[in-house]
């Protein structure tokens, strides 16, 4: 009885700890030419208490976007074309009561932001917007798709076990300027 009691209960915490995961929202692609923008923005990534508390007490506190396009072909192996890391990281500085906000695009820096509203934080953390981030080149943007998901920072597991969390992929077909 005591180890249904146990597991019962573990799948319980685990549950309630999982309640509401954070996912990618409103994802749009659009072709200009031979160069796609993206937009896109994560939601119900603040509702975990943990991730305030990481963020009010100075330590680093990121996300790690992974954006790639593709040429769907069904009943076959999709063809991977490009892959794009974007990595937003946010440090609260006590003595002057500001966040700094980096902002990566593969590994280089594109811009480093001070907040002092920590709301206004949370909306630049949670939404991406990409102008030009692909090349398609000559390809037919209607035969390509997007797809995006977030890296959330680790997670405990009874304050022992870690492990990565993430979001599932969202996609979507890319569309030309006109559309």
């Amino acid at each position: 009885m005591r180890p249904l009691l146990a597991s019962s209960l573990f799948l319980l915490l685990a549950g309630s700890a999982l309640a509401a995961d954070p996912k990618i929202e409103h994802l749009t692609a659009v072709a200009n030419g031979p160069q796609v923008s993206v937009r896109f923005g994560l939601s119900h990534l603040f509702d975990r208490e943990e991730l305030l508390q990481a963020l009010q007490s100075g330590a680093p506190t990121g996300i790690t976007y992974v954006v790639e396009i593709y040429r769907d072909r069904p009943n076959w192996f999709d063809e991977g074309i490009a892959r794009s890391r974007i990595e937003i990281i946010a440090t609260f500085n006590s003595v002057t009561r500001e966040y700094l906000l980096n902002y990566r695009r593969d590994r280089r820096l594109v811009r480093s932001e001070t907040f002092s509203d920590l709301t206004a934080l949370q909306r630049r953390m949670t939404s991406v917007d990409e102008p030009n981030l692909f090349q398609i080149g000559d390809r037919r943007p209607y035969k390509l798709k997007v797809r995006a998901k977030a890296d959330l920072t680790k997670g405990w597991l009874f304050y022992i076990i870690p492990w990565d969390s993430s979001t599932h992929w969202a996609s979507v077909r890319v569309k030309s300027e006109g559309q």
